[in-house]
């Protein structure tokens, strides 16, 4: 049977992606890609999202086409998102993205065990792997307990209130669900609107004391949660 032209673009794209290309890299504009090919712009286009829609390639708004990241399989457990890529080759980046002090509402005062009202440090950050954007982060934090901390590196908040604070991270609850990119989390993750997300909600402890509430968007198509499963109970092995 005789390759569609559809097929035979994807092919030459798939190639370029193995041989000459890296992640992050650019593909070939599709004005380059019609030219070079002699297919025309829609057989192109739709070679590429063949390979957007198996995760080879991505698009970023009013940037261009590149060569996706590697795929990050995580594990459930406490660390901090810099460590959590450097175990896994990558090199972790921040773009804080903004930080001040606010009143904590009904929501987040709750989370945070302290009065409606209590001051606390909200940051919101960009967190990226190999300089490819894979979260979105919103925290909260007490300032009783982070005098000062408006004034410190932000980027890796585990490590500075160890160091800074004497305060260390000891324990935390965290749920997972799906969900979808809006306009704003699409624009600063660099994909498409509605594009699918795994939710992070996190609760996070030193000793006893709640230091932590966040919310966390990570692309779905750059992360994994891996869980191991033991059985429980004298029933568990019946399914």
């Amino acid at each position: 049977m005789v390759a569609t032209k559809r097929a035979q673009v994807r092919s030459v794209l798939e190639r370029l992606i193995d041989v000459d290309l890296h992640p992050g890299d650019p593909i070939p504009s599709e004005r380059a890609l019609v030219d070079k090919l002699n297919v025309s712009r829609v057989t192109v286009r739709q070679a590429i999202s063949d390979l957007v829609e198996s995760g080879a390639l991505e698009r970023v708004h009013g940037k261009g086409t590149f060569v996706t990241g590697p795929q990050v399989d995580s594990q459930l457990h406490l660390t901090s998102f810099s460590r959590e890529m450097r175990a896994r080759g990558l090199e972790p980046g921040t773009v804080v993205l903004s930080a001040t002090e606010i009143e904590a509402s009904d929501e987040t005062a709750k989370g945070l065990r302290v009065p409606k009202g209590t001051k606390v440090i909200r940051v919101e950050r960009l967190r990226t792997a190999d300089a490819s954007p894979m979260a979105y982060e919103i925290g909260y934090y007490p300032s009783a307990l982070f005098p000062g901390l408006l004034g410190r590196e932000l980027g890796t908040l585990y490590d500075v209130f160890a160091s800074e604070y004497d305060v260390v991270v000891t324990s935390g609850e965290q749920t997972v669900r799906a969900d979808n990119a809006d306009g704003h989390v699409a624009r600063v993750l660099g994909v498409a609107r509605r594009a699918p997300l795994l939710v992070l909600e996190r609760t996070t402890f030193a000793g006893r004391k709640v230091v932590e509430l966040s919310w966390s968007a990570y692309r779905a198509d750059r992360y994994r949660l891996h869980m191991a499963l033991t059985p429980r109970g004298p029933r568990a092995g019946s399914a």
